[in-house]
């Protein structure tokens, strides 16, 4: 960790954050408990918000932590990452709030008045209600938006390039952050075991031609739960990689190349 003088700093186990004051207004509204979130540890998310913004706004990473030769970059990065930490924190902010979630008993209703019990939308629509029964409001809006997207396209195993594709282009940053935080494995396979009970799988490619949340068929399936003690440490990990990969997404190359 990158030991800095900066005014108006808090420190977090340790770590170097700015204060809550200088987050964004929905985080401060968060802190106050003025807004329509409804987290099982509130200060967690609020706490995590402000180590993020510290680490990007005043380049407390790696690539300056381990090269001293390039901390004449700093100001720089600090510019670029500083705005983009700002529009990380800003949109989950909001997305947290409770209004942005999908109504998922309507969103069943609807696919079981198309047909069978046994369509595919139905599967998807039940597989969403299964991860908000597990997670809740502790994930993001955005997590069961893009599992859900399979049931609003012309059939569930339609696949669509995340960067290219204009049916979709307001959610990419959103869900490629998404689904680039399942590298967090233990969540992934929390997704993929409740997935395959209804005989299917997530997939995502994670190149210019990645597909959101394309599901294919399963062979079989599995059990998996997340252990107790580290159960929130995993929520947490998923919820930070996620942040990272939303602010790191208008800079990572891309090419129609890969489509």
């Amino acid at each position: 960790m990158q030991l800095q003088e900066v005014s108006n700093v808090a420190v977090i186990v340790g770590e170097n954050a700015v204060t809550v004051a200088q987050l964004p207004s929905v985080w401060q509204d968060i802190a106050k408990g003025r807004a329509n979130v409804k987290f099982s540890n509130p200060q967690i998310y609020v706490e995590m918000a402000q180590l993020f913004q510290y680490k990007l706004q005043y380049g407390d990473v790696d690539l300056f932590n381990d090269r001293p030769q390039l901390f004449r970059l700093i100001p720089s990065f600090s510019e670029l990452f500083g705005q983009l930490a700002g529009e990380t924190l800003e949109f989950y902010g909001h997305d947290f709030m409770i209004h942005n979630y999908p109504n998922f008993e309507a969103v069943l209703h609807n696919c079981e008045s198309k047909g069978s019990e046994d369509n595919n939308e139905v599967k998807v629509a039940r597989i969403g209600l299964e991860l908000f029964d597990e997670f809740g409001y502790d994930l993001p809006a955005s997590f069961y938006h893009v599992h859900l997207a399979p049931i609003y396209r012309d059939h569930v195993f339609e696949e669509r390039a995340l960067r290219f594709d204009l049916r979709d282009i307001e959610h990419k940053r959103s869900w490629d952050a998404i689904l680039h935080a399942g590298k967090v494995f233990a969540m992934q396979m929390k997704v993929q075991s409740i997935a395959s009970k209804y005989g299917f799988t997530y997939q995502h490619g994670c190149g210019c031609n990645s597909h959101l949340s394309s599901i294919d068929e399963s062979s079989g399936a599995f059990e998996y739960e997340l252990s107790l003690e580290k159960r929130q440490r995993w929520i947490r990990s998923f919820i930070w990689t996620a942040w990272y990969e939303y602010a790191m997404f208008p800079i990572v190359p891309n090419t129609s190349y890969l489509v």
